[in-house]
């Protein structure tokens, strides 16, 4: 069964766009590295982020499931043992996706040693591809270099607006005071500047 699934793989990488032979010759000879599994890995995640990530995460989920419940079938298969156990492959991929996403509810888990195992791989594999996962979110709500442009240039000019709205309430509340001075002091109009200033 893994058999022929390696072998299908390997018959979709001859013909995958970052795999195949044009590709590779164009990797080894203009560039001078070997292009494999990682480059066409990076290559889907810088191209098809949201696509790479919902189809490793069906993937890797179905797999693993699949794994889980061959280990488990032997257990479910004993009759004399009464406990909860998983008794289809729906079962299977729930504790999957539990595990995959690290929560870990408790209502089914692994009776034998490899079930066991392949529990531990699952939890340490879903928290790659959650990492992955939130790296495309982030992406996906990062700014592009024209849109930060215009967010730098929007905070620029509201802050000259208000620098300049500031300026001229200070300006009109020292007016202001300097007025209310000026009335109760008639020569202070030839002491202070501003006020000058203000009359010119």
């Amino acid at each position: 069964m893994f058999v022929r699934f390696y072998g299908f793989i390997r018959h979709l990488e001859r013909y995958h766009e970052f795999t195949d032979i044009n590709s590779k010759k164009i990797c080894q000879e203009k560039f001078g590295f070997k292009s494999g599994r990682m480059f066409t890995i990076k290559c889907e995640l810088f191209y098809r982020q949201a696509t790479t990530i919902i189809y490793l995460f069906l993937f890797s989920v179905s797999v693993l499931a699949f794994i889980l419940r061959v280990f488990e079938i032997p257990f479910d298969i004993k009759s004399d043992v009464k406990s909860v156990a998983m008794k289809d492959y729906g079962t299977a991929i729930w504790l999957t996706v539990i595990t995959f996403t690290t929560v870990g509810y408790g209502d089914f888990y692994p009776h034998t040693l490899f079930g066991q195992i392949t529990c531990i791989f699952i939890a340490i594999w879903g928290t790659f591809v959650t990492s992955l996962l939130i790296m495309v979110v982030t992406n996906l709500f990062a700014f592009s270099s024209q849109e930060q442009k215009a967010v730098y240039f929007i905070k620029q000019s509201r802050s000259a607006s208000k620098s300049i709205m500031l300026s001229l309430r200070f300006f009109q509340a020292k007016r202001k005071y300097y007025e209310q001075r000026l009335k109760n002091d008639s020569n202070f109009d030839k002491k202070s500047t501003f006020l000058k200033m203000v009359k010119a």
